[in-house]
């Protein structure tokens, strides 16, 4: 039976010694969900993480978004929600500031992303990981070169 790229992508990665990265959410251990083998493309939080989130199966406590242990059987400690329910570029800290109003975030929800700072997909470390638009995302990926296949933090697959 002939292997697809995903699967040889897959065993490159473990066979190089790597590991999925761990979720993004304070007190989640869970590995993240990978979106794509193939070019070793990983969401920055777990399954059940992202379940909860989009569920709002959550208390809000001291303005943080806590999924409360055992809310799913996987969640086995209170976790913090990193991901933000409005672009952090409200600010214009990224040189150029969001077109859309944090008041109107609350209908688009699915066009957050999570941005690694550093640009390293494998450092889900909360203070690496920011939450912009679609728009401020994309704007910001072209003009710091992270779209760029030759950086030297780009994911390197020999298949």
């Amino acid at each position: 039976m002939k292997s697809s790229k995903a699967q040889l992508a897959k065993k490159e990665f473990l066979d190089k010694g790597n590991k999925l990265p761990i979720c993004v959410n304070d007190g989640c251990n869970n590995t993240v969900v990978v979106r794509e083998w193939k070019y070793w493309s990983f969401k920055s939080e777990c399954g059940s993480c992202t379940d909860c989130r989009k569920r709002k199966l959550y208390k809000i406590i001291q303005g943080e978004k806590i999924i409360k242990k055992g809310t799913k059987k996987t969640i086995k400690n209170d976790v913090i929600i990193h991901k933000k329910d409005f672009c952090e570029n409200n600010n214009g800290h990224l040189g150029f500031s969001c077109p859309v109003k944090t008041n109107l975030w609350s209908n688009f929800l699915e066009s957050l992303d999570l941005d690694h700072i550093d640009g390293d997909h494998m450092n889900n470390k909360p203070k690496n990981v920011k939450t912009y638009c679609k728009l401020c995302h994309n704007r910001k990926s072209k003009e710091t070169g992270d779209w760029d296949s030759n950086k030297p933090s780009r994911r390197n697959i020999d298949i």
